[in-house]
């Protein structure tokens, strides 16, 4: 989320009942019908065994912004998260006291973003889409190059997908080109990323997270695809 506790880039966590039969099939067709950038079946608590799926009809091997997320909800019904294990494989986690969740991950389980410098957070803050040329591409400028603030936004227009207003994954990858700490303030509405090489390998990435209750269609739906399993 940004500074003012508000946007940030949502994520769908369904906490899935001991016993269930429901498929990985299934779970991909409920995440593209529900239209949440990502949906994080937590199919064992107690393990942290996670599976996250797309809006746009693909598995998220490994994602930031919906692991911060899970880890925040189990949070929130009481679970202390040490790690979580997506498709990609195990994901140390830690929640501050002061809300801020953090996990660490290998750089390279992220997708394989472009990165494309511009020459201010005004060019940046003034785009409708991505310059000429350019796909699964996050632009970025310093904000501050000695305090390691940066501006950031992303699209990925050849998966379907719009604007991403918190991507943690191309953030981590910024990260390690970059070799040092950086406080990104990532898409349109400015929502705040923290970042922290561990080595050439390993990034922590963190963020806030506020938890909502789904919308009442949103629990029509994940009910009915649990009461048929």
């Amino acid at each position: 989320m940004n500074r003012d506790g508000a946007f940030g880039n949502p994520a769908l966590v369904i906490v899935e009942p001991r016993g269930t039969s429901v498929t990985a099939e299934q779970r991909r067709e409920l995440a593209v019908r529900l239209g949440v950038p990502a949906t994080v079946f937590v199919r064992d608590a107690e393990r942290g065994i996670v599976g996250i799926y797309g809006s746009y009809d693909q598995e998220i091997r490994f994602g930031g912004h919906p692991l911060l997320a899970t880890v925040e909800v189990l949070h929130q019904l009481g679970a202390e998260v040490r790690e979580l294990t997506p498709a990609a494989g195990p994901v140390a986690c830690r929640r501050e006291a002061n809300g801020t969740v953090w996990l660490k991950a290998p750089a390279a389980w992220s997708k394989p973003w472009r990165f494309y410098e511009m020459d201010s957070p005004a060019a940046i803050d003034a785009l409708t889409g991505l310059p000429a040329g350019e796909d699964f591409t996050q632009v970025w400028a310093w904000m501050d190059q000695r305090a390691g603030l940066v501006r950031a936004r992303l699209w990925a227009p050849r998966i379907g997908k719009g604007e991403d207003e918190a991507c943690g994954s191309a953030s981590m990858l910024l990260t390690l080109r970059l070799g040092r700490p950086l406080e990104v303030v990532h898409g349109q509405h400015g929502s705040i990323i923290l970042t922290h090489p561990v080595n050439d390998i390993e990034v922590e990435l963190g963020g806030r997270c506020t938890v909502v209750e789904p919308s009442a269609e949103i629990r029509r739906q994940v009910d009915d695809l649990y009461r048929i399993s």
